[in-house]
């Protein structure tokens, strides 16, 4: 694609493709996929964009914007990675480099996230008068869509659109092409500046420098910590959590974020114990404001990555009674194990409590020890007679071709519509390797391009026959919605030869 647009500072890459196509006057969604991308099934996605080597090949006369560079610099990939464990976030970059088909959302929790994105267009009008005024034309801004964070960092509260962006699979909206309307907030003199510290800090986070993550133990560590440096601790190691909700309630400025004090699970209380999962950056966010407010997104990673090893205190009385714990209770599992299976051992007195502190102390050799020792699993006696069930569906597939081929209108009787018209699509669709017969009557009687385009050729003439109407060439194929740039030849001279009365070829 010619003269395809450099990227402004903090654009989504959604924006960038926006622009593409008002630059290059392309009016059709699909057209300006097959020249972006060259694949006309790529979804229009604002945060988490895929297929970016397509981007990175049309911007390599620049010298600039390797994929890396793209999803650190115009994605909202940044505001993920600092909080997931690294081996996420290498294979979530690697999958965003191509086509992911929507994984790299779960990879990263967003859909199971209580923080959740805005599925509407969000814009601060005071950013676009400045956007226009230096560059000439505005576009989306990533620091605009921000999960659960309506709030601009230099200006306030951003407006909304009432439509989604979602509403339309493949396009791309241009900034200025979406109305918006302002947000409102009660309390916005208070709530303002709860935001602001928000919003200030997501950005810091947002513009952090490519680096690897820190585990969930180092974070787990590093709360831990907090809480004992604030005197919310209880012992070495225990967690006061009232004290610490004393603190976080009143920073907490969102709905998602509000905690029921009558449950005794929360995601405060999950933040301050063993990270076993990932939190969003906006629950890490509220717990800093309360805390370290002062202390940078920057200063912050790095003191977590500083937290390496765990601390095991003893009194100085004992400790010369252990010499070595590990290897002492590494023993008693290996006993263990060598007279029970490993999940019956975890539910005897006492080796649940052995499990526990060997999965907290000594994981690594924990693991790779149970993995040696795993009990055979029996092997599952075949169930489903598939070659039975072939025979059955590709009967069931030959009924449902003989009662379309009665009927003339219809959608195009493709493979998967085929499919579809089957008992239990769901599983068929999966197993067709094992279904040869089916596989070889849904390539036979499946409807090509040619055949669907003639059909609805057919079915326009017999609806213009029946209320009399001329039929002329425009008219036949608009009634039956084929467009002159994907008309095959074929077609066109069938069309010719009814309007015209030509010889067909």
């Amino acid at each position: 694609m010619r003269c395809f647009p450099v990227p402004y500072p903090d654009e989504l890459i959604y924006s960038l493709v926006a622009r593409a196509g008002i630059r290059s006057a392309i009016t059709s969604s699909k057209q300006l996929l097959d020249e972006v991308f060259g694949d006309r099934k790529v979804i229009a996605t604002i945060d988490l964009p895929s297929h970016l080597s397509s981007i990175s090949e049309l911007l390599i006369n620049t010298g600039r914007f390797d994929v890396q560079q793209l999803i650190y610099e115009h994605t909202m990939f940044p505001i993920y990675a600092p909080f997931i464990d690294e081996s996420i976030r290498l294979r979530a970059m690697k999958r965003m480099e191509h086509c992911s088909k929507g994984s790299v959302h779960l990879m990263l929790g967003a859909p199971a996230s209580i923080v959740k994105s805005s599925d509407n267009f969000r814009v601060c009008p005071a950013c676009v008068a400045e956007q226009k005024q230096k560059y000439g034309e505005s576009y989306w801004s990533r620091l605009w869509f921000l999960p659960s964070l309506p709030y601009c960092p230099e200006h306030g509260f951003l407006s909304q659109s009432t439509t989604s962006y979602h509403d339309s699979r493949h396009m791309y909206h241009a900034c200025d092409r979406i109305q918006c309307q302002p947000i409102l907030c009660d309390d916005q003199n208070i709530t303002a500046k709860r935001f602001d510290y928000l919003a200030s800090k997501a950005q810091e986070v947002m513009c952090l420098p490519v680096q690897d993550s820190p585990t969930q133990h180092q974070w787990s560590l590093f709360y831990n910590h907090l809480a004992h440096d604030f005197g919310c601790g209880k012992g070495n190691k225990q967690i006061a959590h009232d004290k610490i909700a004393d603190l976080v309630l009143s920073k907490i400025v969102t709905p998602e974020l509000t905690i029921n004090s009558d449950r005794e699970t929360n995601w405060l209380r999950s933040l301050f114990r063993y990270h076993r999962k990932a939190f969003s950056y906006l629950q890490h966010l509220t717990v800093w404001s309360a805390f370290i407010p002062e202390m940078s997104a920057c200063e912050i990673i790095k003191k977590v990555k500083s937290k390496d090893k765990v601390t095991v205190s003893l009194p100085k009385d004992d400790a010369h009674l252990v010499s070595n714990p590990s290897e002492e209770k590494r023993k008693l599992w290996r006993n263990l194990i060598g007279k029970t299976p490993i999940k019956k051992a975890r539910k005897l007195p006492g080796g649940g409590a052995l499990y526990a502190w060997l999965y907290r102390n000594d994981r690594d050799w924990l693991l790779a020890f149970n993995r040696v020792h795993q009990s055979q699993s029996h092997v599952r006696q075949k169930k489903v007679d598939w070659s039975a069930r072939d025979r059955a569906l590709t009967k069931q597939l030959i009924r449902v071709v003989e009662r379309l081929d009665t009927v003339i209108d219809g959608p195009r009787r493709s493979k998967n519509f085929l499919l579809k018209q089957l008992d239990d699509y769901g599983t068929v669709s999966k197993k067709l390797n094992l279904l040869p017969l089916l596989s070889l009557a849904l390539n036979r009687y499946q409807e090509s391009v040619f055949e669907f385009q003639a059909r609805r050729l057919v079915m326009a003439v017999i609806a213009k026959s029946k209320i009399g109407s001329g039929m002329s060439r425009w008219q036949l194929m608009r009634s039956a919605s084929l467009p002159s740039e994907r008309i095959m030849p074929v077609i066109a001279d069938l069309l010719g030869w009814v309007t015209t009365g030509s010889d067909y070829k």
